[in-house]
């Protein structure tokens, strides 16, 4: 029987996948006639063999409309630029994007999107030299940044034969990335060596810098990006690829949860509350037999719905956000003090019974012992 729900699992995932794939058209011209900036400016746009729109009114040139497209914290996002016949930006407008509602509000209750018009097509569009970013939404600023100057550098090379300036990408390794970095070699040495600990000062560490700080705990929306194929750029996200890529390395090399035993805030802050609360219930043996499955079922559940919709984080439920950065939507606003209130009573209650991140990294382990196991029998 456990042998033919897994292939109705995966069989079900890949039917969702494909079927996701399939109605998923984000065509974007057909979202053009309905922009705020073309329908106040009443204007009429003509399709060119470049890409780009030339905007009318009436029958007089107005200027000229192009499309950007760039990888936010969610996924990929699509900004319009409509600017004049000189090259002037009259207006920007977010057109799709898979960024968290409360980062795409931070955006707009900060007037981000005011640093646009009346800048030239050929500007850099650099955060921190050209544009500011927006505290608590950083990711997204430079995403929205980066898909208003491919749009503007459409209008300028195709439309105005102006040239733009290239731009290189340049990795900082900044402050923040060296924290993430030891925090990451001091969890492997701990888990390593085995030295309790020195796992629980890496948790800790992982609860004031990953929790706190950079607000970069792993959920459900990481692993919905990778496999829909939505890969954010190092440059930009390298705590993503750190803890992503690296716990996944250690997995297949080691077959060790790296993340879940010594780098997780939120597995730290339910060590925390058990510990100070000094509660540890027992639940009967035959409920936490079906509990011990339930991340497993909301797993398949989230990445059904991912697969379904395309985007990777319509299904994030887990409270982390909440927590650490006090931001969140809908079921999070319930399940953060369930979470909570039960770590005082059950040891690592989220992880055990309902963490999606926790059983995808069990899952992968499983795989793993079923691929050595195989090599070894051949």
């Amino acid at each position: 029987m456990k042998k033919y729900i897994n292939w109705l699992t995966y069989i079900s995932l890949t039917i969702a996948f494909i079927i996701g794939y399939v109605n998923f058209n984000d065509n974007n011209t057909e979202k053009v006639n309905h922009l705020n900036c073309i329908v106040e400016n009443k204007l009429t746009l003509t399709h060119n063999n470049s890409g780009t729109f030339s905007a009318q009114k009436k029958d007089s040139l107005v200027g000229y409309f192009a499309i950007g497209d760039a990888q936010g914290y969610g996924g990929p996002l699509s900004v319009a630029v409509l600017a004049d016949s000189s090259g002037k930006i009259i207006a920007t407008e977010l057109i799709s994007s898979y960024e968290t509602a409360s980062f795409l509000a931070k955006l707009v209750n900060k007037k981000y999107y005011i640093q646009y018009p009346e800048k030239e097509v050929t500007n850099r569009f650099i955060i921190k030299d050209d544009i500011n970013a927006v505290s608590g939404a950083t990711v997204s600023s430079k995403a929205i940044a980066d898909a208003v100057r491919n749009a503007s550098y459409k209008i300028a090379e195709y439309n105005l034969n102006k040239t733009t300036p290239h731009i290189n990408k340049i990795f900082r390794f900044t402050p923040k990335e060296g924290i993430a970095l030891l925090i990451f070699l001091l969890g492997f040495v701990a888990i390593f060596i085995r030295k309790k600990n020195l796992k629980y000062f890496s948790l800790f560490l992982g609860f004031i810098f990953f929790g706190f700080l950079f607000n970069a705990s792993l959920s459900i929306t990481h692993f919905g990006r990778l496999l829909l194929g939505y890969f954010p750029d190092i440059y930009t996200h390298f705590i993503w690829w750190l803890l992503m890529a690296g716990t996944f390395t250690v997995i297949i090399i080691w077959g060790r949860n790296l993340y879940c035993n010594a780098l997780c805030p939120f597995h730290a802050t339910q060590i925390l509350l058990n510990k100070i609360s000094g509660i540890n219930l027992k639940i009967p043996s035959k409920v936490n037999s079906l509990l011990i499955k339930t991340p497993n079922i909301l797993l398949w559940l989230s990445l059904i719905i991912i697969f379904l919709s395309a985007n990777p984080t319509i299904a994030a439920y887990e409270p982390f956000a909440m927590l650490f950065s006090l931001e969140g939507a809908g079921i999070q606003w319930y399940i953060l003090p369930a979470s909570l209130i039960g770590s005082l009573f059950f040891s690592n209650f989220f992880c055990r019974y309902f963490c999606p991140v926790g059983g995808a990294f069990r899952w992968i382990l499983k795989v793993r012992k079923q691929v050595k196991l195989l090599i070894s029998n051949n």
